[in-house]
């Protein structure tokens, strides 16, 4: 037998897993970085979060990468190029924090990658959904000597999916039934739900959408009002503004409100170009503040609003994760658009917030080499990913 099956086998059987999950978000400023130690499968899936760091991109970068993600006219070539910059970049921040931490490349089993993602088309239309991740699986595995785990997205998709929103598939094996029924809210640049009820001791697909914009379109007012910024810090910006009603009440009639659920979008329907083009039509002009306050709030409304839309009347936890999470305002805003619901971190379920979307593309990785995956309407499965060899 080939010598990386021999490996992978033996990965597979053993009591634990050590893997480095990778995750880089729309915020496109640095890599997440999880060193996590899975344990079991299924149902009886366990991760233990061992060490976890954001590793900022250079600001050269990281302005280029923004200004390429989710542009469908963007060159071919200017991607590519970003692309071979972008992995010589992850090798190097990589090596460098297993070197802060004293871990070597020998004691990690996987790594798990989910990419940058460049675009991402749902589907719609008689179309199936389409994405684009920057950074291959087989360069990291060539270059660090460690399996990868990557392409999760396109799995997702081949599988009859829509590549997204990808969390609740870990979050169904991370979560116990203890804490359900529960909605766990992930406050990226696009926000999205998991509905999560009982699943009966089978590893079913919860229901998942997403909902809208969480901190893109307030990242993007920042920083065109406040060069240099690039949030709003613990959402101090939003609390001195005033919610422009007229402004916010335009802005709910997005054409993404009126598509049912379960749905995906991205900051491709959610620019600010849009807003702009918003703010055209009612001819006003607001102050940094209260646009960035009325955008603050818009997300809140579109969270909640998906969110009231599955569980009614229901008093249940809302368990909110992602950078989100550290915006202050946003956060207050979302329990006021909930009344009578609890809102917490994931902190409480034992994930920690910052770095769950890296641990759970570690649990990915780990259903793919030692589990069954998730069962179909149709009661067949799927697992999430591809694996590249380092030899």
């Amino acid at each position: 037998m080939n010598q990386s099956l021999i490996s992978l086998k033996e990965i597979a059987q053993k009591e634990s897993r050590t893997i480095l999950g990778l995750m880089s978000g729309t915020s496109a400023d640095g890599l997440d970085i999880a060193l996590v130690r899975c344990s079991g499968s299924g149902l009886q899936t366990t991760a233990e979060l061992l060490e976890f760091t954001t590793a900022a991109y250079p600001a050269d970068l990281s302005k280029r990468l923004s200004s390429l993600l989710f542009d469908e006219d963007a060159a071919q070539g200017d991607v590519l190029r970003l692309q071979m910059e972008m992995e010589e970049i992850w090798v190097k921040l990589i090596k460098n924090q297993l070197s802060e931490w004293s871990v070597s490349a020998e004691k990690i089993d996987l790594i798990a990658s989910h990419g940058q993602t460049v675009l991402h088309l749902p589907s719609g239309e008689g179309n199936r959904a389409a994405t684009w991740q920057l950074v291959d699986g087989d360069y990291l595995a060539a270059q660090l000597g460690i399996l990868t785990a990557s392409d999760f997205r396109k799995k997702h998709i081949a599988a009859g999916f829509d590549g997204a929103p990808l969390a609740p598939l870990g979050e169904r094996l991370l979560v116990d039934s203890e804490h359900t029924p529960c909605i766990l809210l992930n406050l990226g640049g696009i926000a999205n739900i998991t509905y999560l009820e009982s699943s009966g001791g089978r590893v079913t697909l919860p229901f998942s959408t997403d909902t809208g914009p969480a901190n893109t379109l307030i990242d993007a007012a920042v920083k065109h009002h406040f060069p240099g910024k690039t949030y709003d810090e613990s959402g101090s910006l939003s609390a001195s503004g005033t919610v422009q009603e007229d402004l916010l009440e335009k802005l709910k009639t997005h054409s993404f409100f009126y598509k049912p659920s379960p749905k995906s979008t991205g900051p491709e329907e959610f620019s600010f170009g849009w807003v702009q083009l918003v703010l055209e039509e009612i001819g006003e002009v607001y102050s940094a503040e209260d646009h960035i306050a009325t955008l603050t709030r818009f997300s809140a409304w579109s969270i909640a609003r998906e969110i009231r839309q599955q569980i009614g009347d229901q008093k249940i936890t809302v368990y909110a994760s992602g950078g989100g999470v550290h915006n202050k305002t946003l956060m207050k805003m979302i329990g006021e658009e909930l009344p009578g619901c609890q809102l917490s971190t994931s902190d409480s379920l034992g994930i920690p917030s910052d770095a769950k979307e890296a641990i759970l593309f570690a649990v990915f990785a780990n259903e793919l080499v030692s589990g069954e995956g998730w069962q179909k309407p149709d009661g067949s499965r799927f697992t999430l990913g591809k694996v590249s060899f380092s030899g």
